[in-house]
Parts: C-alpha cells; sequence; structure tokens
C-alpha cells in the first residue's frame, strides 16, 4: 500500500509556501523531485500519481513540488500571513531556482541520499537551468516532453514582435504586472513581467533550441549526469528531436530517449508504461 503525505509546511528562501505531495520510500535510499510545466498541478498530471505509486511500491521515494508557477493563476501564503498573486502568469523563470532548492532540501530533510531530478514540459527548462546555475549533487535526470520554449512559442504567436513590444513599454512605465492585450498560444493571457522574462532575446527559458531560432545549447551541454528524456509519438514537431538533444548533450555519457507510442503530451493512456519505462532507468543505474 502507498504511503502518501501532503507536504504543507515548506517555505521558500523568499516566504512562499508551496505544497508538495509525497510518496513515501522506505529506506531512504532514493528519491525523484518531480518538477511541472506550464500551469500544472497534479491533478492534471494524472502520469505523475501513476508514477509516484509504482516507484513507492518499489522502494523509490517521489516528491512532486508545486511551484510558484501552478496553475495559470493563484494566490500563494506567505510565512508572514499574507497572500502574493502568482501562477503561471506572474511567474519570473529565474525563482525556480528557489523552488526547486526547497524540494530538494525537503527530501535531504526526509532522509533521502541519492536524487533524480525529473521534469515535464517547461520544468525541463527549469531543471536544465538551474543544474547549470547551481550543479546540485543529483545523480540523474529525467525529461519528458522537453520542449524549445521559445522556438515554439514564435512558431505560433505571430503577433510577437507587437506584443514583446507592448510588454517591454508597461515594464518600462512600472506596470510588470499588467496583462497583454491578447492572449498567448490561444489559451491564456500573460503578465507583461512574464511574457517579457520569458520570450525576449537573451531569455533563459531558451535552452533547448530545437527549431533552431537561436543556439543557445551552453545550459544543456553543462549536463553531466545520466539523463533519460522521451514524447509522446502524438505530441507536434518541437518534441520529437530526441536525437538533437543527445547529440548536444556533450558532457553526458549515459543519454537514453525513446518516443511512446500512441500518446500525447500528457501520456494518457500509457501511464503505466512511461512509468514503467522510468522505474526500469533508475534501477540499471541507482
Amino acid at each position: 500500500m502507498n504511503n502518501i503525505e501532503f507536504i504543507n509546511d515548506a517555505y521558500t528562501a523568499d516566504g512562499l509556501r508551496l505544497p508538495m505531495v509525497h510518496f513515501n520510500s522506505q529506506d531512504k535510499d532514493l528519491c525523484v523531485i518531480f518538477i511541472h510545466g506550464m500551469c500544472q498541478t497534479i491533478i492534471d498530471n494524472y502520469f505523475t500519481i501513476e508514477c509516484g505509486k509504482l516507484l513507492s511500491n518499489n522502494n523509490i521515494g517521489f516528491i512532486y513540488e508545486h511551484n510558484r508557477g501552478y496553475s495559470i493563476e493563484n494566490d500563494i501564503l506567505k510565512r508572514d500571513g499574507t497572500y502574493i498573486r502568482c501562477g503561471c502568469m506572474y511567474e519570473i523563470f529565474e525563482d525556480c531556482l528557489i523552488d526547486i532548492d526547497l524540494v530538494i532540501d525537503k527530501a535531504l530533510e526526509l532522509g533521502y541520499k541519492k536524487i533524480v531530478l525529473m521534469g515535464h514540459s517547461y520544468g525541463c527548462n527549469k531543471l536544465i537551468y538551474y543544474y547549470y546555475k547551481k550543479h546540485p549533487n543529483i545523480v540523474g535526470m529525467i525529461l519528458g516532453s522537453a520542449p524549445d520554449m521559445v522556438g515554439l512559442h514564435l512558431l505560433k504567436q505571430n503577433d510577437y514582435k507587437e506584443l514583446i513590444k507592448e510588454a517591454k513599454d508597461n515594464i518600462d512605465k512600472g506596470n510588470g504586472t499588467k496583462l497583454l492585450s491578447n492572449i498567448i498560444e490561444d489559451y491564456m493571457y500573460m503578465s507583461s513581467q512574464t511574457y517579457y522574462n520569458w520570450y525576449n532575446k537573451d531569455s533563459n527559458v531558451d535552452n533547448l533550441p530545437v527549431m533552431n531560432y537561436s543556439n543557445k545549447w551552453e545550459q544543456f551541454a553543462s549536463l553531466d549526469i545520466p539523463i533519460l528524456t522521451f514524447s509522446g509519438s502524438n505530441e507536434t514537431e518541437n518534441y520529437h528531436h530526441l536525437d538533437i538533444l543527445k547529440e548536444k548533450a556533450i558532457s553526458c555519457n549515459d543519454f537514453t530517449y525513446q518516443t511512446i507510442d500512441n500518446t500525447d503530451h500528457f501520456y494518457h493512456n500509457k501511464e503505466l508504461e512511461v512509468s514503467n519505462l522510468i522505474l526500469e532507468w533508475l534501477k540499471e543505474r541507482y
């Protein structure tokens, strides 16, 4: 039986309470830490529930951390009792360093000896940036549907130039939290500060440029631990360049990639297949 607990007393260095879900392991040897993608929660990511249960049943811990970008918009409690308006539409990418620090510290506090970081979608970009900046003491990284965030956006957003100018103008006027006048990628509004932070020409989000809008591979090239990456066969082309990722992972001597047949970005109907892929990869190495 799974031992699942909700962790509601963890605060970031800047005082934000971020909820976590912990699928327990008895011997505390290995823990997988999961970082979600844009706007997500554990309720949306059904495959992570299956993954957490399977790993826990095989004595591997699993922690799903809700970072400050969970959901499109939310109010996060601060240590001082006040709230801050956040969520994906107000998130600043570099703050992921603070959020990931928190969950790694929590895993160590729980007694885990070895840590593997796992990301899905935009969460992968966060982990790559985190490793590049912090070079943490982890033993591996799992990247599910790792995207070229900037390349995909430039392909989808026909009014990009107008929006990036609008965002910069609002920031210069001290209105960084003002929402942009047009919807982003057909499904959400975004604050000016977030849009400019993610999509300006020098953005740190631009660390998987498989669509060749830039050549910023420095962050990814710093990964020198074992890597597992996969995507669904029904995803858009942006997610199918796993061979390019292997080629660009010049510091990694243990790189595994796989396409999961007949499934989408969230691995619908293939949740157990993905979970077993992760389990076997972990058991072979740790």
